[in-house]
């Protein structure tokens, strides 16, 4: 017999009820418990990749930097065959055992890169041992000595002014440097300045006549002045070029085709290159400024790495007494004399720069220890690079960094950079070399 219960109406309603009021609250709270949760992981995520994004642009662009700072820092005043020579006289008092070879160059050169006209080249009388410069006047001689410190030449900048001037003769006169501002165009302040000569290239000279050179092969030039040169002398000169055969304009000294003698164009195969800290417009954000290093060969400008904040160069230089400083780019420029401060023919001091090179073809001269003359000795250069993550990615403005030029402790960013730019949310890292000079350290 089947049984029926009926459930009445009361009892219905009582098992069909939905959730209380509390009910929902809870699920509220842990529904918003969960959310936040959430905006919290993707915020922390968020700022961790930005984070990694900005460190790691950070190091390959320090990274880079440096590569190529350090490819042209090191074959600084390379010349052909030889930079230095052995001396042909011996003077213990004035030597280390070599002579500088310094370049002839015919009155009929004009330079466009800042190497000096010849009525802006230092001579020294014989008449005295002071190896200061003497009022000389050589225009009657068809051809003028190069000192080689006009390969090296450093700018300390502060405070809008640099030192030396950059009208100094050896300042890079292939582009114009842009004003110290900090709109586009312009050059951030308190940011070091530094141009560097160096030869590269050059056809084999196979013969010799009169005043007509035939090359091993065709040259790849049609114009531009010539540099000659063997192990022992080199010469600057106007020429023609024409296939494989070069004639010169004036009258060039004798050459050793057994010395490896070359031929390499003015122009094209003397690499002439200044590094600078410019400003730039952000192409990602109208109105914000970004710091970045330039790159400078024979008059074209390019930008090198964004997110360079600093740039400090210190040069280690080697004095008469053999003696290896570390200095700026002023103390570099203020040395004078041999060493000599009472012109009895012996050294006093240690701040003194090496035997000036000899200038056999202008009677009663040579070239004199004026200011500058320590650029042709130097040893190594140090340089220090402050680096920021270009973009905002630190998440105050107040993140700590260490630049040892400045400081050897922990530093938070003053509100206005050196530059003249906001120091923004940027982390910062410092990135330094020192790089021998391989045509002095030879």
């Amino acid at each position: 017999m089947k049984i029926y219960m009926k459930k009445n109406k009361k009892d219905l309603m009582k098992n069909n009820h939905g959730f209380s009021l509390i009910e929902l609250m809870i699920a509220m709270v842990v529904g918003l418990i969960v959310l936040l949760g959430i905006v919290s992981i993707f915020t922390s995520s968020s700022s961790l990749n930005r984070t990694q994004s900005g460190l790691a642009m950070l190091q390959e662009n320090g990274r880079y930097a440096i590569s190529r700072l350090k490819q042209d820092f090191e074959t600084a005043g390379r010349k052909h065959c030889a930079t230095l020579t052995m001396p042909e006289e011996f003077a213990s008092k004035w030597n280390q055992g070599f002579e500088m070879s310094s370049w002839r160059v015919s009155n009929n050169v004009t330079f466009t890169n800042g190497f000096p006209a010849s009525n802006q080249i230092a001579l020294d009388g014989s008449a005295d041992v002071d190896q200061l410069p003497d009022p000389n006047d050589i225009s009657a001689f068809n051809s003028y000595p190069l000192d080689p410190s006009f390969f090296i030449r450093g700018f300390e900048c502060e405070n809008g002014t640099c030192l030396p001037a950059l009208n100094t003769p050896g300042a890079d006169t292939s582009f114009t440097l842009p004003a110290i501002g900090t709109s586009a165009n312009n050059r951030a302040d308190d940011t070091d300045i530094i141009t560097i000569r160096y030869l590269t290239g050059g056809s084999r000279v196979v013969s010799i006549g009169g005043n007509t050179l035939t090359l091993e092969e065709t040259s790849p030039f049609t114009t531009g002045d010539a540099i000659i040169a063997d192990c022992l002398t080199s010469y600057v000169t106007q020429a023609n070029w024409t296939g494989n055969t070069v004639n010169a304009l004036s009258n060039i000294p004798g050459f050793n085709l057994n010395g490896d003698t070359r031929v390499f164009n003015l122009d094209e195969e003397l690499i002439n290159v200044t590094y600078f800290v410019g400003i730039d417009a952000d192409p990602d954000k109208a109105g914000r400024m970004i710091s970045s290093l330039y790159r400078v060969e024979n008059g074209n400008v390019q930008q090198l790495v964004e997110g360079v904040e600093r740039f400090d160069i210190f040069y280690l230089a080697q004095t008469q007494t053999g003696h290896v400083l570390r200095m700026t780019a002023d103390q570099v420029q203020n040395v004078i004399g041999g060493g000599d401060t009472d012109n009895d023919d012996a050294v006093e001091g240690i701040m003194g720069c090496i035997k000036p090179p000899a200038v056999d073809y202008i009677p009663d001269v040579q070239l004199a220890n004026g200011a500058g003359c320590l650029w042709r000795s130097i040893y190594a250069i140090e340089f220090h690079l402050l680096l920021n993550t270009v973009n905002n990615s630190a998440t105050s403005e107040t993140e700590t960094y260490i630049y040892t030029p400045d400081s050897l402790n922990r530093v938070t960013p003053p509100a206005t950079l050196p530059s003249g730019l906001p120091r923004e949310r940027m982390y910062r890292r410092e990135f330094t070399a020192i790089v021998p000079v391989r045509s002095y350290t030879l």
